[in-house]
């Protein structure tokens, strides 16, 4: 039998996850999911600003198709579409030609213009990675530049940043970029007064589609951190090293080397050239869709994303361009292709219900207004933050799992310099790793002196660990007449472990010691052996910086088995807190890890198994 072909168009936010719950739904089963996208990564495209302003490091908006698919049915193919015959289902691109039984178009948008003269040809967008990479470097040569400039007006028209747009982009590009201009300025000595920034709308507001509220407490955080806003203002031209605008019926010309253009979007190239799919009039090349988000004109493509022009049954606006309507439209998109793949009719509805909206304007200031349909409320900037890098957790967990999300968290939160996140700079690992090597050294020293204790009091030859159990909490017992802070401390952790011991005879632990450590005397020197073993190995391994975080995970297990045992004393209560501190960090240097853990995570990143659950790090 023939198999049915499935091909997707665009691998953005809606195209990876329709693709992906396809090839859940499908698997093993005789259908061909094929996801065509001119790049061979996907793109956050909610991120650029943080690239672009050297946040983040552009490799954290960056995911290889081949680790999202990996172990999964869906071959991914690199081609430019430059046309299609929905007559005879078939795309036609620059490295070839793919027919389909159904297809999905989700090519997102593009940058529009909006006929201003040069604005295509000298301003910067910023709408995929390359326009990101592009003005991350394009901004730091402009700096760089600016230190060595000896004419003061070249200067000042190399400091003079101009960022056409107040929606989403513009004010999120504006935020980072005055986040990043103390940090850069002293980066090149360059006082940050000369600094210009001027955020250009032909709007009487920012961020219209917000409350007044969330547009007021945006509004005083970007002049507060040195944003001039030039509202109800019109760009007439820009040129190679000067922007013309008009204000107030008013024409002024600036010169400067940087124009950012956010002003609005269009329907992407394969978009606006797919008539025949039915483009809704006025609507910038999205296509109109019935209630299964099914063309008008060609009922077997199916269109997705910010393609998609919808009108929710009781609105009187299409729904809009953002990340949120990508994400819901997926489950409703790929359920009704399975029905039609079944022989059914759809019969899953698009009933949109957003959550609001989030602007962050830098890494530690944000506005949010959330809430259901009919009630929404804003959030304080922190939760506001909190919420956004929360979502994007969970959007990652869908797409590659542990591997994205832990990759996330180290930009956004271990890595991050200067303090530009919401948590400032209090988990970024800014000091150096090879200090804790004489702490990681003596504990590994400790477990090998404990394991040398026990093999010369007998351990390995007569039964003793009961005597361990029962008698130890008395070792710990201070004389009550020495009443300095030391014993005073002693004392207090004595109560505690005592305490313990007699909460534990009533406990699942006190059974387990009782029946099986100490139901016979073999078994007894059999976990003898074990603990002895155990803490040989921890130690060497830690000394040696072999197999380091393992360790850590083993010396703070000792520490959490000794305190449900026998208590912890005081001379003891530090070693799990040492253990947490190695966990991730012991074996970055002068450890036998900073050579086998990369040998052995090529070896194990190359596993099916793991490649498919994403149980890896880069």
């Amino acid at each position: 039998m023939k198999s049915k072909k499935v091909v997707i168009l665009g691998g953005g936010f809606a195209g990876v996850l329709i693709a992906k719950k396809l090839e859940k739904k499908l698997r093993n089963k005789n259908i061909d999911i094929t996801l065509i996208d001119k790049n061979p990564f996907h793109t956050m495209l909610t991120e650029l600003h943080e690239v672009a302003a050297c946040r983040v490091d552009e490799s954290s908006i960056r995911i290889d198709f081949k680790k999202i698919f990996a172990g999964r049915n869906v071959n991914v193919v690199q081609d430019n579409i430059v046309s299609a015959d929905y007559e005879a289902n078939t795309l036609v691109g620059q490295q070839g030609s793919y027919t389909y039984d159904y297809l999905v178009v989700a090519t997102g948008c593009k940058p529009a213009f909006w006929g201003v003269d040069g604005a295509k040809e000298n301003s910067f967008t910023l709408w995929s990675y390359d326009d990101a990479v592009r003005l991350r470097e394009h901004i730091l040569n402009m700096f760089r530049s600016a230190s060595k400039e000896l004419d003061p007006k070249a200067k000042a028209s190399m400091l003079n940043f101009y960022i056409i747009g107040g929606g989403f982009t513009g004010v999120e590009m504006a935020g980072e970029l005055a986040e990043f201009v103390p940090s850069v300025c002293e980066k090149f000595s360059i006082d940050p007064k000369m600094v210009r920034m001027t955020l250009v709308d032909i709007l009487d507001k920012v961020m219209p589609f917000m409350p007044e509220k969330a547009i007021n407490k945006a509004v005083k955080r970007l002049e507060k951190t040195g944003v001039t806003l030039s509202l109800k203002t019109n760009v007439v031209g820009v040129g190679k090293h000067e922007i013309t605008l008009s204000k107030e019926g008013k024409t002024i010309s600036d010169s400067t080397h940087t124009v950012m253009w956010v002003a609005g979007t269009e329907g992407s190239e394969f978009a606006m050239r797919a008539d025949a799919l039915g483009i809704a009039e006025n609507s910038r090349g999205r296509v109109q869709t019935d209630k299964h988000l099914r063309s008008l004109t060609q009922p077997n493509v199916y269109i997705a994303g910010d393609n998609m022009y919808f009108i929710p049954e009781g609105k009187d606006r299409p729904v809009p361009q953002m990340v949120e309507n990508c994400e819901a439209c997926a489950p409703v998109i790929a359920n009704n292709i399975i029905a039609e793949l079944n022989g059914k009719e759809p019969t899953v509805a698009y009933k949109p219900a957003f959550h609001g909206e989030m602007v962050c304007i830098g890494g530690r200031y944000g506005v949010a207004n959330v809430g259901t349909a009919n009630k929404k409320f804003a959030l304080p900037s922190f939760l506001a933050m909190f919420s956004k890098h929360f979502i994007n957790i969970i959007y990652f967990l869908q797409i590659l799992g542990w591997h994205k999300v832990f990759s996330y968290m180290k930009h956004e939160f271990f890595t991050i310099r200067d303090r530009r996140s919401f948590v400032g700079g209090h988990f970024s690992n800014r000091t150096p790793v090879f200090f804790i090597v004489p702490l990681r050294m003596f504990l590994g020293t400790y477990f090998l002196y404990f394991a040398y204790r026990r093999f010369a009091t007998g351990w390995l030859t007569s039964p003793q660990l009961r005597n361990v159990y029962y008698n130890v909490a008395e070792q710990f017992r201070p004389p009550l007449h020495e009443l300095c802070i030391l014993n005073q401390l002693r004392f207090s952790i004595f109560i505690m472990n005592d305490t313990m011991h007699m909460w534990l005879q009533t406990t699942p632990v006190s059974w387990f010691l009782q029946n099986v450590v100490f139901a016979s005397c073999q078994s007894e020197m059999f976990f003898q052996f074990l603990i002895v073993g155990f803490e040989l190995l921890v130690g060497l391994a830690l000394i040696a910086g072999l197999f380091t975080s393992l360790a850590s995970l083993g010396a703070i297990f000792v520490g959490g088995l000794n305190l449900i045992t026998v208590g912890l004393s005081i001379y003891h209560v530090w070693v799990p807190f040492a253990g947490i501190a190695f966990l991730f960090t012991g074996g970055k240097v002068l450890s036998l890890d900073y050579y086998v853990m990369p040998w052995l995570a090529k070896r194990w990143r190359n596993i099916p198994f793991i490649k498919k659950w994403y149980l890896y790090n880069d």
